[in-house]
């Protein structure tokens, strides 16, 4: 968190943050700091927060917090529909973080 505070006080916008962490140690309320400092989009990585339904398991953010910054891939894969893969995980988060940071720094 020091590191991110650093960044955010010398003003520079990285075009990725990436924040990794354990269970239960604030990952969202930094990225959601930090998605508002930075007017930048959040881009979930939890294996479980894409089935939709499983709010309170998972410890989704709430709807007031997605509504503080822009969040992907959270609820949007039917939990009694086999099939999705890492794979397809991997694809749809490219596929987000090119067109995200393409559409911020057009070239």
């Amino acid at each position: 968190m020091a590191a991110a505070t650093r960044v955010l006080k010398k003003g520079i916008a990285p075009s990725l943050v990436v924040i990794l962490g354990a269970t239960g140690t604030g990952k969202s309320k930094l990225a959601i700091e930090i998605g508002k400092r930075l007017n930048g989009e959040i881009i979930s990585a939890d294996s479980m927060q894409v089935y939709k339904g499983l709010d309170i398991i998972t410890n989704k953010v709430t709807e007031e917090e997605q509504a503080q910054c822009r969040h992907h891939m959270i609820s949007f894969v039917d939990p009694l529909v086999s099939g999705y893969t890492v794979v397809d995980f991997r694809n749809k988060a490219l596929s987000l973080i090119s067109f995200l940071i393409c559409s911020t720094n057009p070239p």
